[in-house]
């Protein structure tokens, strides 16, 4: 029965961000606070280990920074799962695209931080698949 209570948590995350058409797939750390949000719906202790496993902002979630920049969840801190390393992509106060650079948030020193989820929808971006791999990609090529 564990394992049965396991997979219902797993497979209601995987439909909610890659299930159906794109407009209706939740951001990644979304799809934890709607996890979150039916309790009585899903094993308490189970789906906590869950978000200790993924983290509260998953990999590939949109956040909004206190810097006023959006950026993109590549990888997480095993130490602390709520200060990912993120990669920036969009100026708030400017309207537009940066050039970007990666950020270890739990060794940045308070420099900047996740003030809550990014909603990229209006912006003039690529659709959000193509902004998750190139994204990474970036991120992947910093760390190299």
């Amino acid at each position: 029965e564990p394992l049965s209570r396991m997979a219902a948590i797993c497979d209601a995350y995987d439909s909610m961000i890659s299930g159906g058409h794109e407009a209706d797939r939740l951001d990644p750390a979304d799809a934890i606070r709607a996890l979150r949000g039916e309790p009585e719906k899903f094993d308490a202790d189970i789906l906590e280990r869950f978000v200790e496993t993924v983290g509260v902002y998953p990999i590939g979630s949109f956040v909004r920074l206190r810097s006023g920049r959006l950026a993109m969840v590549v990888d997480e801190d095993p130490l602390d799962t709520a200060l990912p390393t993120v990669r920036t992509f969009w100026s708030l106060s400017l309207a537009k695209r940066l050039k970007g650079e990666t950020i270890a948030l739990a060794h940045c020193y308070g420099e900047d931080a996740i003030e809550g989820v990014a909603d990229v929808s209006g912006l003039d971006l690529p659709e959000t698949g193509e902004l998750r791999s190139s994204l990474l990609a970036a991120a992947c090529k910093d760390s190299g």
